[in-house]
C-alpha cells in the first residue's frame, strides 16, 4: 500500500481522532500534518503484523502526547 492510498484512505480517521483526544481547533492541522510526516517515514519498515490503522492509532497516540507534553511546558 502506497502513502498516497494510506493518506487518502486515513485522513479523516486521523483528523476525527486527533479531535476527539481534545487537541486545540488552532493545532489539529499541525498535529495531524506530523502525523502523517511519521507514516510516510516509518512505513518503509512497517510489518503489516497489524491493520494500517491500529498502527497509524499509535503513532496518533504518541504524537498527542507529545503535543500535550509541549503544551504544559
Amino acid at each position: 500500500m502506497s502513502f498516497e492510498e494510506i493518506y487518502d484512505e486515513h485522513f479523516d480517521y486521523v483528523w476525527r481522532m486527533v479531535r476527539r483526544v481534545g487537541v486545540a481547533d488552532a493545532s489539529v492541522d499541525d498535529v495531524v500534518q506530523n502525523v502523517f510526516i511519521i507514516v510516510h517515514r516509518k512505513l518503509p519498515s512497517f510489518e503489516g503484523r497489524s491493520k494500517v490503522r491500529t498502527w497509524i492509532y499509535g503513532i496518533v497516540r504518541r504524537v498527542v502526547s507529545d503535543y500535550r507534553r509541549s503544551r504544559s511546558r
